[in-house]
This record gives structure tokens, sequence and C-alpha cells, in this order.
């Protein structure tokens, strides 16, 4: 893609989708929102939750006092390792007379009996309290057909439910996230990522099973609710009140260095738990269903991420000198090596240069990235350890990446090794700018001025990239380009790197949502979102603080720190800190789900990367985010 087409390209992906789209859920919002309920206080959902214990320990009975309404329908979940094991449903004209009702059906729940008592005291239950319901649908009327399941429902926040032989049926807002009938539709072949909408059809479906039919359940039958919904704590933290649920989550712990650093070092934890003997990470971990991709045969892999995640690791050694990741970051180093044995990317060049790039067994083509990464990594863990064992190998790839740069310091991003020849047409997301983070990072670790210029080459062509009317108005992902510029500092010491910066951190923040700006939607405060009907990617929410990092040190080291940009940093973490998978929050995991980071509020699956981004932004703001 030329330069002209990808400035065309990059104006009408950030104007045009998201003018029609904003104006039309704007509408769909305020005319059909759903008021929030009014929550039970602690001593409530204490009362409620001693009610159901008894029944779920087959204990004597212990009478519920809550004097509150609710719509008909107060849903139970127990949970156990991560499972859902039962569901009841109790109805009653008060909140006391359903948890009486839905405790009586515990009771005689034969899964309960089942258990053994450890497995009873460990379970945790779930209390939905239906407190408001709406109609489904009826908009298309006011826009193009179709846009009912595109904004059908507050995704996360409401239910769906029908009324089935006189009896209520529902599927409570996790079970639709669980299901994965939430982000069903993707308006844009050109944005596969971007999805949205809810599967109708599906829905219909599972409704219809639930009540024991074979048949589905029309849409013109289905309704929408919200609910007040709570969860018991760990057993190794009760008698702590059930903790409150919005959009399945606990409240975040305050943002403070002490918090992120235990975040990062969770992630870390993650992360080693998922790196297999053969130095492969489980990809990605399911957590509503505990499904791994296997690291021994997958060949859905990336080795960009892959040496992404092990630069963080090596990251986060260097910080916190924690002995437990030396030995992991190693395994996933010798991964690498066994790679390069193959001899398929190794090369000299004419003046005799040794060259090579990483590429995995299942790959024809080797990506930049995936050195760049590599070398990023292994340039770290020198930092980390003064250890210089991996430094020939760092300086093969850094030779490639010299090779790969164009005299104007661009990249060539992909490369035959069968044919020895770089692509001079292909230009991908974010190679361009690790590609000028790993010569940088090599620069510190040897000094050697050719590393210092290429990295300097590479950023002047980035920067000026956007050397155009409305170049300051619109960016692409951009994060890398920042941390790059930070990392040459002060061997590329040029304040234009610090305005380019700070003027992707304002481009950034009109994408992230303040307290109050969008109702009902504060869970969503410091993510980078687009309405109420499309939750935030948790990702960018972590390589977007990276580079916000960056750009704050960027800012001080010229003399000119953008206290905004730190205030960006900040509500990103504090939003992130709640994304985190936490002992609170780990009800609904299967496997080993402690410290990672799921892909939104409603997907709940867990990829290296996601961790990756998210907690290098956590230890690098815990180094300085409790200064003044």
């Amino acid at each position: 893609m030329t330069r002209q087409k990808r400035r065309i390209a990059l104006l009408l992906v950030w104007t045009l989708p998201s003018l029609v789209f904003l104006s039309v859920a704007a509408f769909v919002y305020t005319t059909y929102r759903i008021p929030p309920p009014h929550r039970l206080d602690d001593a409530q959902r204490t009362a409620v939750a001693a009610t159901l214990r008894a029944a779920l320990m087959q204990s004597p009975e212990v009478p519920c006092t809550v004097d509150a309404p609710v719509e008909d329908v107060l849903a139970v979940t127990i949970w156990s390792k991560g499972r859902p094991i039962v569901r009841a449903n109790g109805s009653g004209t008060s909140v006391c007379l359903a948890a009486s009702d839905a405790a009586a059906k515990l009771r005689g729940a034969a899964a309960l009996k089942a258990m053994i008592p450890e497995d009873r005291e460990a379970a945790r239950i779930q209390v939905d309290v239906i407190t408001g319901s709406a109609p489904l649908g009826g908009i298309e009327a006011y826009a193009v057909p179709g846009i009912a399941e595109m904004l059908a429902i507050n995704p996360g926040v409401e239910g769906i439910g029908s009324v089935i032989g006189g009896n209520r049926v529902v599927l409570l807002p996790h079970e639709l996230v669980a299901a994965k009938v939430l982000a069903a539709k993707r308006p844009s072949n050109a944005l596969p990522d971007f999805a949205m909408g809810i599967d109708l059809v599906r829905i219909g479906n599972l409704l219809g099973a639930r009540a024991g039919l074979n048949t589905t359940v029309a849409p013109d039958q289905l309704y929408r609710f919200r609910t007040d919904t709570f969860v018991e704590a760990p057993h190794t933290m009760r008698p702590a009140p059930p903790i409150q649920l919005y959009r399945g989550i606990p409240a975040p712990p305050p943002l403070s260095a002490k918090a992120l650093r235990e975040a990062a070092l969770e992630g870390g934890r993650f992360l080693v738990a998922h790196l297999a003997p053969n130095g492969r990470y489980i990809y990605e971990h399911e957590l509503s269903t505990g499904a791994q991709t296997d690291p021994m045969r997958s060949n859905n892999y990336s080795m960009p991420r892959h040496a992404g995640t092990t630069y963080f690791l090596a990251e986060l050694y260097r910080i916190t000198k924690e002995e437990w990741l030396r030995e992991p970051i190693e395994r996933a180093f010798a991964h690498l090596a066994e790679l390069l044995s193959k001899g398929r990317c190794g090369a000299k060049l004419p003046d005799g240069t040794e060259i090579d790039c990483v590429i995995d067994r299942s790959e024809s083509v080797a990506q930049l990235g995936s050195t760049a990464l590599s070398v990023v990594a292994l340039a770290e863990y020198q930092r980390a350890t003064g250890d210089t064992r991996y430094l020939p190998l760092a300086t093969k790839f850094t030779s490639f990446l010299l090779y790969m740069q164009r005299p104007d310091g661009s990249f060539r991003h992909l490369y035959d090794p069968a044919k020895k020849q770089p692509d001079d047409k292909a230009e991908l997301l974010y190679y361009s700018g690790e590609a000028s983070l790993a010569l940088a990072r090599m620069y510190v670790i040897t000094k050697d001025e050719r590393y210092a210029v290429a990295a300097r080459k590479g950023l002047d062509w980035l920067v000026a990239w956007y050397d155009f009317f409305m170049g300051g108005f619109f960016y692409g992902e951009e994060h890398w380009t920042c941390i790059a510029a930070e990392a040459a500092y002060p061997a590329a010491d040029d304040p234009e790197y610090k305005d380019f910066c700070h003027g992707y951190g304002a481009f950034l923040r009109a994408q992230q949502p303040a307290p109050g700006e969008h109702p009902d939607q504060d869970d969503f405060v410091g993510a980078y979102n687009m309405t109420s009907f499309v939750p935030p990617y948790n990702t960018p929410a972590g390589s977007r603080t990276e580079a916000m990092i960056s750009a704050y040190l960027l800012g001080k080291h010229h003399g000119a720190p953008d206290p905004a940009v730190k205030e960006q940093i900040r509500a990103a973490l504090q939003y992130t800190l709640g994304q985190q998978i936490r002992p609170e929050s780990s009800f609904n995991v299967v496997g080993h789900g402690l410290g990672g980071m799921p892909g939104s509020p409603i997907d709940r699956n867990v990829r290296i990367d996601y961790v990756q981004h998210v907690c290098s932004a956590m230890i690098r703001a815990s180094e300085w985010i409790d200064e003044p």
C-alpha cells in the first residue's frame, strides 16, 4: 500500500463509519435505555447469601429478611471450579420470597447433593436480582434493517428473556457472554476484528432449550432486563460481604505503585504457567471452558507475540529482580535458538556480514516483527542481567534489521528466506516501530553508533509520514513509534518526537471516556471505546498506555511533562486493574486464570499478548506513578 493510499484509508476508517454509527447508537441508547437497578447494600447481600449458602451446605434453613423489590425472578448460579453446576430461579414479589424459593430448589438439586463438603465450601454463589425490563427490538422503523441485532442490548449488562407457557425463562448477562452470542456481527469486511450485535437466532434456540422445547423462540417474543448482580467472596476471604458485580466484574483495587507491581507480577505468573517445556506459550486460554491451544502441535502461533511476551518477562525481571522469571525467559529463548538451528533464514551478505531472522516452522516468509521483538527481548534480558551470552544472536538479528531498512529510514516488512529476497511492496502494522525500538535497545547495550543512526532514521520516517494536511488530526496505531522514541533518548534527542507523541496522546484521549460521559458505562472509564454497544478491547488500554508512558517520559526528558498524559495513563491503568483476573473475579474461570487479561469485558479469551501489553504498562508505570 502506498503512503498516499494508506493516508486516505486511515482517514476514512477513523471518520465516516464512526460518524454514522455514533449518531444511530446515541438515538437507540437514549430511547431504549433501562434505568439502572437499586442495588442491595452489604447487609442485604450478606443476608441473601446466608439463605442460599445454608441450602448449598444442606444446613438448617436461614430465613431471608430482605424486603426489597424484584421483578418476579431472582436467579442463582452455583460456581464450582469455574463452572456453573446449578442454576435455579426463585420467584416472588420480593427478594425475600424469591430467595427462599430459590433456596428450596437448591436443596433438591442432585448436583449439589453429590458434592463433597470441601467443594461445597469453596463453591461461590452468584445472585442476579432482576429489577427492570423492556422490549427487545422495535427500532427497525428508525434505521436500516438488521439494526435491532446490532444495537439490541447493552452487552454484559442486560440479559434476555421470554415468557413461555406462562413461565419466565431467562438468559443472564454472563450466560450470554459465555455462549458467545454477543459481539456476533461484523459490520465491515475491512475491519475483521471489529464485532458487535447479538445472534438472535441462537438466543432463541437457547431459550427454547432451557424451556424444554424443540423449537426456537421468535425475536418478537423476547425482552431485555437488567439485574443487580453479586457473588460470594472467595472462601478464603469470608466472612467478607458478597461482591457487587457490574458487567460481571468486581470493582478494581485503588491505583497505586504497589497494586500495579503486584498485578504485573501476577501477569508474569500467568505467562510462566502457560509456557510449555518446549519453550512455546499456550497461545490462548478460554476462561469459560478452560480450552487452551496446544503449544506442542498448534500452527496457530505468532512469533512476533512470542517474542513480545518474552520481552515483557525480561522487562519484568529487570524491574523486579524476581528470580523465578529467569528460567522461563531462557526457555523461551531456547525455542528461538531451536528454530534458528534449522538454518532456514541464515545468510551472509556480500560484505561478509552474517544475518539471521526468526521464522516459525510453519512459515515460508519471515516477518520483520518476529526478529525485531526478539532483539528487544534479548537486549532487555542483557540489560536486566548483564549476561552477554545472547549478544551474538542479537547481533545477527540486528544485522538483518539493518539489511531490511531502506535508505530513507523505512523498512521492508517481509522476507523470503528461500529466495533470499525482501518484499518491497508489503507494509504491515507495527513492524517499523518495533524495528526502530530494537535498534534503539541494541545501541543501549552496545553503544554501537550504527544502531543509533538507524534508529533515528526509522523514527524520522515514521514521524514524517504525518507531515501533510490533517496529519495532526488522526493517527494510526503508533504505540511502538513512541516507545521507540523514548528508548532512543538521548541518542536520538529530537523534540519533534515528543511533540508527535503528545499529539498522539491528545488524539487517543478523545476516545477515552471520562466519568459520567456515558450513562451506565463508568466501568469503561479509562479504556478506549466507541459507544455503549461496543465494549472496549482491553489490549489497546495496555499498548496505548505503554506508548503514553513513553510520551510522558519524553516530556520529562525535555523538561515539559504533560499532566494530561499522566492522567490519561492513570485512568487506563485503573481500568485494566479491574479487568485483570483476581481472586475476587475468578469464580467463573476454568484452569489457571489468575493474572490473565481477557480480550474485553464480554470476551473471556486470554491471549498471551493481551497480558504482555497491559502488564508491561503496569510494571513501567509502577516505577513513578506515586510521584506527586
